[in-house]
Parts: C-alpha cells; structure tokens; sequence
C-alpha cells in the first residue's frame, strides 16, 4: 500500500490536528514565553493543585494543545503528520478523532492521578498522550491485518513505540505516565471499535461456496456401521 502524505482530503483529521497545535503554539508564543511554565500555567497547561482547589478540569484538555517550546512541538507533530495519516487512513476519521482525544484524556487524567498519588505538583502540557495512542492503536492496527500494514510490520512498530517510551524515560521533565496512559488507552480503544468489529466482518465474509462438500458413499456408511 503507497501512502501519500499530503493529500487533506484523504486524511482531513490529521491535517486539523496539526493545524490546531500549530496555531495554538504560535498565539501563544505571541502572547508570551513558551518556554515558561508560570505563563503556561495559566494559559491552561495541567497541575494538579488547580485542578483539585478549583475545579479546573478542564486543563485535561487544554494542556493536550499546549507545547513547551518549538522543539516540543515539531517532535510531536512529525510523529502525528506520519502516524496519524496512516491510522486514519485505517480506521477511518470518526475513529480517528475520537481515539485521538480519548487517549490525550486519558494521558492527562492518569498524568494528574500519578501526581496527587506521589504528592507531585507539576506543570504538564503537551500532544504526547494523545499521539501516543495513535502509536497504541496502530499495533492494534498492524496486528488485525495479520502483522503488517501499509508497509510496516508488528516488529517494526512494537520497536517504535519501545524506542519511543524509552527516550521519554530518558528524559528529563516528560511525562511518562502520561504516555503510557495514551498508549494503553490507544490500543484499547482501537481493538474495541475497529479490531473486533473488522475481524468480525472478515470471518462473516468467508466465502465457502468453493468448498468441496463431503458425501458419505456405500462403502463408508458399512464402515461406520
């Protein structure tokens, strides 16, 4: 399967997920200092103490359209440009979308759970949960079509996603929890609204017109008697 990689139309989702992120970071950036966590802080990013003091629930979201400078930024949005058109391409935009924003909640939520459970008050923004579940959802992708889709095998990408967790461990300042809670969410999300209905669908649709019915003759009705 050749993917092209700059047609909208095909992959509308992705291109509006970008555009938004891009377009978030640059009206901040003109309104302020990317780069500083006291100005992210109150442009949205996530912590925990505003969330519980104030019920401010939702930097859950908010905090998924933030980045921490350009460097930030262009990472994710490499990875969701290339990733996402092709997991959009697979399970369609509707899925896409959804998953999308589930897994970048998902990552938040359990981002802030991890947090108030260690006592931590952290600043946190960022695309990583959701994009994170995109990588989640494609093994689940790559799995149901037998371990390769669109050119990239289950080995290939199970090695993605370890390679990719294991710079976010490596580090300093990433929110891991918040990964790795984007890619679980991710992968269930994807088995439970595209892996078990396509494999469904594909058992239904087997075709057994060409088999060769087996007939009892004579001789093994006295065998069987």
């Amino acid at each position: 399967m050749e993917t092209n990689y700059f047609k909208p139309k095909e992959t509308p989702i992705t291109f509006i997920l970008v555009a938004i992120n891009i377009i978030v970071f640059v009206v901040l950036e003109i309104m302020g200092n990317t780069l500083n966590p006291f100005f992210m802080l109150n442009n949205g990013a996530m912590n925990p103490s505003l969330i519980l003091k104030y019920g401010q629930w939702y930097r859950l979201f908010t905090a998924t359209f933030m980045h921490f400078g350009i460097e930030h930024l262009v990472n994710n949005m490499l990875l969701l440009f290339f990733m996402g058109q092709i997991y959009e391409r697979a399970v369609g935009p509707t899925r896409c979308l959804g998953i999308y924003m589930g897994s970048g909640l998902a990552g938040s939520f359990l981002s802030f759970f991890s947090m108030c459970l260690y006592g931590q008050n952290d600043i946190v923004a960022g695309a990583s949960g959701a994009i994170f579940g995109v990588i989640g959802g494609m093994l689940i992708v790559i799995l149901v079509h037998k371990g390769r889709y669109a050119g990239i095998s289950t080995r290939r990408m199970l090695f993605m996603a370890l390679l990719t967790l294991y710079f976010g461990f490596a580090t300093a300042g990433t929110d891991n929890i918040g990964h790795l809670g984007g890619i679980i969410t991710g992968a269930i999300l994807t088995m439970l609204t595209y892996g078990i209905p396509t494999i469904i669908k594909r058992n239904r649709s087997v075709d057994f017109t060409e088999e060769k019915p087996y007939t009892l003759n004579n001789d093994d009705k006295k065998e069987g008697q």
